[in-house]
């Protein structure tokens, strides 16, 4: 799918107050046995788990740890441990869940598509809240996070181009399942059934 230019600049110019307006904290969710401060629900369920693969080695058309992750095949790979499906290239995660129009409406656990001008999807990212995306980032040889207020976030900044919220549900069921866990560890009484790119980011080194 390509994006216009005019796209490009107009997403450019909202994501600045979309930083500022993420970084409000809903204190924290229990996710994997412990307590994580998070923005949304979605925070507590995928970064937890997206964090585990830092430092894992950015390789082109990578879908696992072992081996490396490129762009889309991380966010698919760390989705789905969530139980929610992505489609494998990020200009087809561009069309996944919903749509977010509105840059401030950023939450942390979103994704987030780049583009250089005029041209076609090359990247995606998850939006971690405070001014900062985690990645497999081909500039950045991995897994990493990227603050978007840094010299090398002003590529990132000035080629966002579409946002989507996806898999809320699979991500609200990793949720449940947590909270379940400790309130069973803490002697309480659960009773419910049991619930069987091929270009890459152009952004300049760190």
């Amino acid at each position: 799918m390509l994006y216009h230019a005019t796209t490009l600049r107009t997403a450019a110019i909202i994501l600045p107050f979309a930083a500022a307006c993420s970084t409000r904290s809903a204190g924290s969710i229990i996710q994997a046995g412990r307590p994580v401060p998070t923005t949304s629900r979605s925070a507590a369920a995928v970064l937890p788990t997206a964090e585990r693969y830092i430092g894992v080695k950015y390789k082109w058309g990578g879908t696992s740890p072992s081996t490396g992750f490129d762009c889309s095949g991380y966010t698919q790979y760390v989705f789905a441990k969530h139980g929610v499906h992505l489609p494998r290239t990020s200009r087809a995660q561009a069309s996944a869940g919903d749509n977010i129009r509105d840059y401030r409406a950023l939450r942390a656990g979103d994704l987030i598509m780049f583009a250089e001008d005029g041209q076609p999807i090359s990247h995606v990212a998850i939006f971690a809240g405070r001014d900062r995306i985690l990645h497999s980032s081909r500039s950045g040889s991995g897994v990493r996070y990227d603050d978007l207020s840094s010299a090398r976030g002003t590529w990132f900044r000035n080629h966002m181009v579409v946002a989507r919220r996806v898999g809320t549900a699979g991500q609200g069921l990793g949720i449940v399942r947590d909270i379940a866990a400790e309130l069973r560890a803490s002697g309480v009484r659960v009773d419910f059934p049991a619930i069987v790119d091929v270009i890459g980011d152009l952004a300049p080194r760190p």
